[in-house]
């Protein structure tokens, strides 16, 4: 082979690991599980400012920065844990874990996603840049030590959705409402503790992580069926207390009874919750139901369809003589 043929296919060879790269660190940031971040609306949508511009806007920018943050903290903790990964028989194929993408490549790639993250936090209130700041700091703590802590791991992750949904909140610069911050959290517990179930179901002892290990199905029963309970107590209270003057919500509370006792009917009885981004929208009925309540909310929140008051009331007491 002549010196410059030599040179222009060492050349090309460097472009395509460059590629491979560059690609492999789009999939560590893991784009598919963005979804989780659209916890950011609830404010939005509950807050009756769906139609509003202006807020529509503040809500997509706390969006775009909560993917960014958590894109960066899926880097760091594929970090921590490429020599674990290689191990598993599942997540030996994510690019840092295979080699692919070498660790200063995604370092630089998690402070720079990180970075872009804060940028964009500069057109929302000083809260959510706090809020941003904190998140970060916790998901670190997490990547490098607490998710190795048996229960705080789900505590942890719960959290981290509560987050997601103040940071909508204080985006568009509304207060939270307790019961619904109360609901989120206990629904990330629920559906913390089902991934534990599953993972803990399906991945032989030889292959489970070290939090695995300790944790047992029996216990992981009893804690779905109380964080169960909790978020739908939390919502029902919400729906009740959330808007005076309507408290038609009510009304949906049913289908998020059915829909918590479906996931849950499916993570005892068929092993899933591994991914809840994709057993969530799996199931026909879980669809409908979810849809059905999307339904119900807006019709109520939106078009001020008023339930309560359109059920017949008693007739009045006839005076006595």
């Amino acid at each position: 082979m002549t010196e410059p043929a030599a040179t222009e296919s060492s050349t090309l060879d460097s472009r395509s690991s460059t590629s491979r790269r560059l690609v492999g660190l789009v999939v560590s940031a893991r784009p598919r599980q963005w979804v989780k971040n659209l916890a950011c609306f609830a404010g939005l949508i509950f807050s009756g400012r769906l139609f509003d511009f202006a807020s529509l806007v503040d809500s997509l920018v706390a969006f775009a920065g909560f993917c960014l943050a958590s894109s960066s903290v899926y880097l760091i903790n594929d970090v921590c844990d490429r020599e674990v990964d290689a191990e598993n028989p599942k997540k030996r194929s994510r690019p840092i874990a295979a080699g692919v993408v070498p660790t200063r490549w995604a370092i630089v790639g998690a402070l720079a996603i990180a970075t872009a993250a804060f940028g964009s936090s500069l057109f929302l209130p000083m809260a959510c840049r706090v809020l941003l700041g904190l998140y970060l700091a916790m998901a670190v703590a997490y990547s490098i030590r607490l998710k190795h802590a048996v229960l705080l791991d789900v505590i942890i992750i719960a959290i981290g959705f509560v987050m997601r949904v103040l940071y909508g909140v204080f985006a568009i610069r509304v207060a939270p409402t307790p019961w619904i911050v109360l609901c989120m959290f206990f629904l990330a517990l629920f559906l913390g503790f089902a991934k534990r179930r599953s993972e803990l179901s399906q991945v032989d002892a030889e292959h489970r992580r070290p939090v695995l290990r300790k944790y047992r199905i029996d216990l992981l029963d009893i804690l779905l069926a109380m964080t169960a309970t909790m978020a739908i107590t939390c919502y029902s209270l919400y729906t009740i207390t959330g808007r005076p003057g309507n408290e038609s919500l009510v009304v949906t509370v049913p289908l998020v009874v059915y829909g918590v006792y479906r996931y849950l009917m499916l993570v005892v009885m068929y092993d899933v919750g591994d991914a809840p981004d994709r057993d969530l929208f799996a199931d026909r009925l879980l669809i409908a139901t979810v849809g059905l309540w999307v339904v119900l909310c807006v019709a109520i929140i939106y078009f001020k369809v008023n339930v309560i008051h359109l059920m017949p009331t008693a007739p009045p007491a006839l005076p006595s003589r």
